[in-house]
């Protein structure tokens, strides 16, 4: 019998309209040089921490990522929001290259945290 388990997806999550997987520091990102905290990444955009209040275009974005080969994407960002020090942006103009990769590295996430969420359910259940 497979276990059975559910990924909770809140409306905050969703509203970018593609699935949002944590990177949890497997993924580094930067603007105009410094090193911010990226909160979780999709198809679509990112979600990330920051002293700064930004707005507009961002130009100055550096993705760093690992998958099947290691990435330095320099993605166009359109921020969404921005305030109490969270941000979110949605890509622009992304290349289907780096789109490619961006999917690869949201498919390898989900794939990890499924796995985590597995074998959580196994020790709660005591197997």
């Amino acid at each position: 019998m497979k276990p059975s388990f559910e990924l909770e997806i809140t409306d905050q999550e969703n509203r970018r309209k593609a699935f949002r997987v944590e990177t949890g520091g497997k993924v580094k990102m930067g603007i105009a040089g410094k090193q911010v905290s990226l909160l979780d990444v999709s198809e679509s955009g990112v979600a990330f921490e920051t002293e700064e209040i930004l707005s507009g275009i961002i130009e100055d974005a550096v993705i760093v990522f690992e998958t099947r080969k290691k990435y330095r994407l320099k993605p166009k960002l359109k921020v969404t929001f921005c305030r109490d020090g969270r941000c979110g942006a949605e890509f622009v103009g992304l290349s289907e290259r780096a789109h490619m990769a961006l999917s690869e590295l949201v498919v390898q996430l989900q794939k990890a945290r499924i796995r985590y969420e597995l074998e959580r359910q196994r020790m709660e259940d005591g197997a």
